[in-house]
């Protein structure tokens, strides 16, 4: 898995998990800590059933995590916006 940043199924596609929401609060004066829920299988997605997983991070990772989402986010919202008519 080190040469590749995504987790794979047997057929070389990529596993996605849909979000269904996330909590965070700051962690010990020195951090904050990230809990993210999501649908492990799209039936757990329909009947409304997640899991989650929960991350500790530094200052420093949340603003760049932070930064990397909105340049992405921009990014498909860009390429997706409709074009605005020429006056």
């Amino acid at each position: 898995m080190a040469d590749q940043p995504f987790e794979t199924d047997s057929d070389g596609n990529i596993i996605t998990n849909p979000v269904t929401g996330w909590v965070s609060t700051t962690f010990a004066e020195m951090g904050v800590i990230l809990a993210v829920q999501y649908a492990p299988t799209p039936e757990a997605l329909e009947s409304g059933e997640s899991s989650s997983i929960q991350f500790v991070l530094t200052p420093a990772q949340c603003l760049e995590l932070a930064a990397r989402l909105t340049k992405l986010a921009n990014i498909v919202l860009d390429q997706t916006l409709p074009e605005k008519p020429a006056n």
